[in-house]
């Protein structure tokens, strides 16, 4: 029979790289301890008007990426292809919001998806880290989100890493900025995509976002919305630099960063790798002052990001970066023949409960053979037991790091293996 193969843009994830993604999530998640984020889980399936009315029904997530269909109830419903809509809906939907101070802290880990063209570090089925932080529009939170991506990403030892910087204005801004923008770009429709010649009318922000190439030369001349900010947005954004400098937290003005969800307001941003080629963005965000309310919420302002953790992990391995993660197993118990197979489960045993990673050979093999399976499993000792040993009391163990070996008794075999 044919062998079956995973839907086209979804991938299996196998050690040794699951390590690697094991380390990269307990960093996240040891980083928002320190930053008091709580942990959210929300449904992969959500009504499709969730992301309609909260991604915005303009852009080419809604329009031509989302997985949507009709449930047995003729429900449409859609596999979220993002986080923060969720989050928005759940908050609302279960009274999480706090009324000022404390503000309301939330992160999230899990699998998104869109029918897009899969290709390096953009895939169907991607795994998305987000922080959503709501009741607060002081830009020192602003500058507090940007931290906690820029700080996951240094800890991961990854270098040539760059903080892009916006603001892109609120309602009030943002009317002018319009007007000049479909000026400037209806003067130039011809030599723009057909989706951007659509956008000139009902959204010109997203024309910034396009990758055509023939719209990404055109938009060199276009107006800025950093030369339409009102006085609040511009003063906003001042503080924004002012408190990310005073942090250390390095950063660079980007005014043509729109990112490409509807829902943002003033501060947007994005982290690029040098090290994933065109697709460079490993995570961004921004403010989204306008979202919970509508998505029924109360008036609430709000920031966020979400980082790829398939580019993370991406950029991680195109820089050779050496995390020191090993295998994780510490012992490979090899009895000789079936006669030691017994004691040797024992031991394994005892180890385990010492909570001590431990493997135990089941086939009988010769020595060597044993020696080149625990390397091959990635264990850093083997422990051999043959007659000799049950005979005298004590174990041979190797240690394949250091290729030596060492005579230990029973009783000091977990300490030995703890300690070195």
């Amino acid at each position: 029979m044919e062998k079956i193969t995973a839907v086209k843009g979804m991938q299996d994830i196998f050690q040794p790289e699951v390590r690697l993604w094991q380390h990269i999530e307990a960093l996240i998640r040891s980083e928002m301890e320190t930053f008091a984020y709580r942990e959210i889980r929300t449904p992969v399936l959500e009504k499709t008007e969730l992301f309609v009315r909260g991604v915005g029904g303009g852009t080419d997530i809604v329009k031509k990426e989302m997985y949507t269909f009709s449930d047995k109830g003729d429900r449409s419903v859609t596999m979220r292809p993002e986080g923060t809509a969720s989050v928005v809906r759940a908050v609302n939907e279960h009274g999480l919001l706090n009324a000022g101070e404390p503000v309301s802290k939330y992160y999230y880990i899990g699998p998104m998806f869109r029918y897009e063209r899969p290709q390096k570090g953009r895939l169907r089925q991607f795994h998305q880290f987000g922080v959503e932080c709501f009741g607060s529009d002081s830009p020192f939170v602003d500058a507090e989100v940007i931290q906690i991506l820029y700080n996951i990403l240094t800890k991961l030892k990854l270098s040539d890493i760059s903080v892009k910087l916006n603001s892109i204005g609120c309602p009030e801004c943002r009317p002018v900025f319009r007007q000049n923008a479909e000026k400037y770009f209806g003067a130039v429709k011809d030599k723009l995509c057909v989706e951007c010649n659509e956008r000139i009318n009902t959204n010109p922000l997203r024309i910034y976002d396009c990758k055509t190439p023939s719209c990404k030369e055109n938009i060199t001349g276009a107006p800025v919305i950093l030369d339409h900010l009102c006085e609040g947005c511009s003063q906003h954004f001042e503080s924004v630099k002012r408190a990310l400098a005073q942090i250390g937290v390095p950063f660079v003005i980007d005014a043509r960063l729109v990112r490409g969800l509807d829902y943002y307001t003033r501060t947007a941003f994005e982290v690029t790798s040098k090290h994933l080629g065109a697709q460079d963005a490993l995570g961004g965000g921004g403010r989204y002052d306008d979202l919970v309310s509508e998505l029924g919420g109360q008036k609430t302002p709000a920031i966020g990001f979400g980082m790829g953790i398939e580019r993370v992990v991406i950029a991680v391995k195109t820089q050779n970066i050496d995390l020191g993660l090993g295998s994780g197993l510490r012992a490979y118990v090899v009895p000789l023949s079936r006669n030691e197979a017994e004691y040797a489960f024992k031991l394994l045993d005892i180890l385990r409960k010492a909570d001590i990673s431990a493997q135990m050979a089941v086939s009988e093999k010769k020595t060597g053979v044993h020696f080149k399976d625990a390397e091959k499993a990635g264990a850093d000792f083997a422990v051999i037991i043959g007659e000799d040993e049950i005979k005298n009391g004590t174990l041979t163990v190797k240690d394949l790091r250091k290729r030596s070996q060492q005579s230990v008794s029973e009783a000091e075999l977990a300490a030995y293996i703890k300690n070195n």
